[in-house]
């Protein structure tokens, strides 16, 4: 029996033409495990019968179903996990695909000795092909990275595409994706961070990220703020807990601001999380203006306090 260098993790949900272009990205090869996830798509948007993979020999097909209340990518992803058998683990989103380059990382890195080995991405509107710029907020913090030494930056670097993972280091760390409809992975990459030992970074844009309206990356509503909100502050917590670099702080406040914008109540009745998890070092961001609104309420108060205090 052929040894499992790589498994390849890729959820999907109603996407079948591109989840099939995002196959014909990976090489065939029998050293590779490919296993898709398919998160309860519509059978009005999906032909299961002719399910991209069905039937390929390096590819293995899970229908997931949403069993007591697991669901999304997240879900989608653990299902994955459960059933790889690679050294490296990598994922990809189906509405993305992976550059020529890949195929030559793969040669690259089958033995390599790292924990983990971070790649550079290209990005372009999926419906153009033209390029855009979702790639920088990988490629911004890994140039800073080389140029700093300074690893911590690496948690800013939420999502779990564009790297190869030792699956040992997943499995000896219980590390898994927080089973939420939004910001499934931060918590995955900020626990991945912190116990990775040996790493690397490739300059070699092996992944290309798609841009696409209607995508659950770009939904704002309150809910799904709020769902990257309690997401964010957990992850706070726990960068805070292990003595590591919290570069969370800010977005925790932002999503805060929004949904204050956005609902006043319920960001008052928020605010306590936030400074719990955030302490002090919140106040570096809040523009004050911006909370005016508050300043009839108790937490206008213990703001105004807290303000005297650090100046």
């Amino acid at each position: 029996m052929n040894q499992i260098d790589y498994s390849i993790i890729i959820p999907h949900k109603n996407i079948p033409v591109l989840l099939q272009r995002c196959l014909d990205s990976i090489p065939q090869r029998d050293n590779i495990q490919i296993i898709i996830v398919d998160d309860n798509s519509d059978t009005s948007k999906v032909n299961f019968e002719n399910f991209p993979g069905l039937n390929n020999p390096h590819v293995e097909v899970i229908f997931g179903k949403n069993e007591n209340g697991r669901k999304g990518a997240g879900y989608a992803r653990n299902l994955g996990l459960e059933r790889a058998k690679g050294k490296w683990i990598i994922f990809a989103d189906a509405d993305d695909f992976f550059n020529p380059c890949f195929e030559e990382a793969l040669d690259k890195y089958k033995d390599n000795k790292n924990d983990i080995i971070f790649f550079k991405a290209t990005s372009i509107f999926s419906d153009t092909n033209e390029p855009c710029d979702r790639s920088e907020h990988i490629n911004v913090p890994l140039k800073q990275i080389q140029q700093t030494n300074n690893w911590d930056l690496a948690f800013k670097i939420h999502v779990p595409w564009g790297k190869f993972m030792k699956k040992y280091i997943i499995e000896t760390n219980n590390i898994s994706f927080q089973e939420v409809m939004y910001s499934n992975d931060i918590l995955f990459a900020i626990k991945l961070g912190v116990t990775m030992s040996q790493k690397k970074i490739d300059d070699s844009p092996i992944y290309c990220i798609t841009y696409r309206e209607n995508s659950l990356t770009g939904e704002n509503t309150l809910e799904s703020v709020k769902v990257r909100f309690d997401v964010i502050c957990e992850s706070v917590g726990y960068l805070t807990k292990n003595g590591k670099k919290n570069y969370l702080i800010k977005d925790a406040y932002e999503r805060w601001l929004w949904i204050y914008k956005n609902n006043k109540i319920l960001g008052i009745k928020l605010f306590p999380k936030l400074f719990s998890t955030c302490k002090f070092k919140v106040f570096n961001y809040v523009i004050w203006k911006d909370i005016y609104n508050i300043k009839s309420t108790s937490v206008w108060r213990l703001l105004r306090r807290i303000k005297r205090t650090i100046k």
